[in-house]
């Protein structure tokens, strides 16, 4: 699918729209200092943070963001604002495969939500504006949570819809496509006993419209071209392909997309341990033939009354898409050569498996009217069919502040 003109009416006001949503979001911030002074209840709760991630494939990502409540009532009830910004630096091999050193690029989000209980019912709304040079998406999601009979027993319920529009940064007001997506959830909470939480968890996402990357480029081979690396000895990768590929296209997957992840969590307090014991498993499939599992152990210990440590470890276990192929061939049968109709070099739909470990610090004031805390974990990642990469170590810290005023 070729990126196409779009009509002067569908380009957004991409600045005017962010700059609405974020000078709401810092009105709100703003009113904390006002609120130390004039409301005593312990209503406003103020959080920032920042992630910081670097991997092995030149890709650092830096994210500060801020967020902001304002308590409606003590069963959730709050109006909510959050402001964050991603700043990408790469120049990894996806990008340096397509002949370019890399970029930079500055991604801005910002949400603003509100939740208001009423008896066993908690309704909510937010809305979320996301913009950068080349893609704009604006979306909302409505929730409920429900109470059955006793707070033993919770029902949530959530849809979210976004429209999407993606293109090329230097192109972008002129010609771009659009992505609708709609996500259905489900989830029920049981209290086993008054130290053990049981949750399941339904998912239902469907995606239509433009989901190809605009930048991405497929290299083809024939099997002549194989034939003859394979008589060379070589095997293909990011360092040889370029010298047997006969062509690149631009590259293109399904327009439709729907999948489904069931999870479940486990989680128990242990008294010897003054914290708790957690287990996190999600299965995932979808239309393209994509199945991942996610297994995730951790355990929360208090140190004492202000400090505690939650130590946790992730495995990720993913099969390829249906269509993906480390190598795409063209069929030279008669009359005329055949491309495969679909092909992609986004190694998220290739088999691979991440390891992750990391470990959380959070000290909390005796007061619990302000907390700090960091977060750190490695990872590593091993690709068995991507053809510029076999594997990628990353690094993820996270630190962050929440105040009560």
């Amino acid at each position: 699918m070729q990126l196409r003109r779009a009509p002067s009416r569908r380009t957004l006001p991409k600045g005017a729209a962010f700059a609405a949503l974020a000078f709401a979001a810092l009105l709100i911030s703003a009113l904390v200092g006002i609120s130390a002074r004039v409301d005593a209840d312990d209503k406003w709760r103020l959080a920032l943070d920042t992630l910081v991630y670097a991997d092995g494939d030149d890709v650092t990502v830096v994210t500060p963001q801020t967020s902001v409540r304002y308590l409606l009532d003590e069963d959730g009830g709050e109006v909510r604002a959050r402001v964050g910004v991603d700043v990408v630096s790469a120049a990894s091999v996806d990008v340096i495969a397509q002949a370019t050193r890399g970029f930079r690029e500055v991604r801005t989000d910002a949400t603003l939500g509100v939740s208001k209980a009423f008896g066993d019912w908690l309704p909510s709304f937010d809305y979320h504006l996301s913009t950068e040079s080349d893609y704009l998406s604006n979306g909302g999601r409505l929730g409920l949570r429900a109470r059955l009979g006793s707070p033993d027993t919770v029902l949530q319920l959530g849809y979210g819809f976004s429209s999407d529009l993606v293109g090329r940064r230097e192109s972008f007001d002129q010609q771009h496509e659009s992505v609708r997506t709609h996500r259905a959830d489900v989830s029920l909470t049981q209290a086993l006993g008054p130290r053990t939480l049981l949750r399941g968890a339904v998912t239902l996402t469907a995606r239509s419209g433009f989901q190809s990357k605009p930048y991405r480029f497929v290299p083809l081979f024939d099997q002549a071209a194989l034939d003859r690396a394979r008589a060379d000895g070589v095997e293909l990768d990011r360092s040889s392909f370029a010298a047997y590929a006969i062509n690149r296209v631009p590259e293109r997957v399904p327009d439709e997309r729907v999948g489904v992840a069931m999870a479940g969590r486990l989680l128990h307090y242990v008294r010897a341990l003054r914290g708790s014991l957690r287990l996190d498993y999600q299965v995932y499939l979808d239309s393209w033939g994509l199945v991942a599992n996610t297994l995730e152990p951790a355990v929360t210990l208090g140190l004492s009354r202000e400090w505690s440590l939650v130590a946790y470890g992730r495995v990720y276990l993913q099969g390829n898409a249906s269509f993906w192929r480390r190598t795409y061939v063209v069929q030279s049968a008669a009359p005329s050569p055949t491309i495969p109709t679909y092909r992609s070099l986004d190694r998220e739909l290739s088999k691979f498996q991440t390891y992750t470990l990391g470990a959380r610090v959070e000290w909390t004031a005796p007061d619990a009217r302000f907390a700090f805390f960091v977060d750190g974990a490695v990872a590593y990642s091993h690709y068995e069919q991507f053809l510029y990469l076999e594997e990628r170590v990353a690094f993820i810290g996270l630190a962050g502040v929440r105040w009560t005023p």
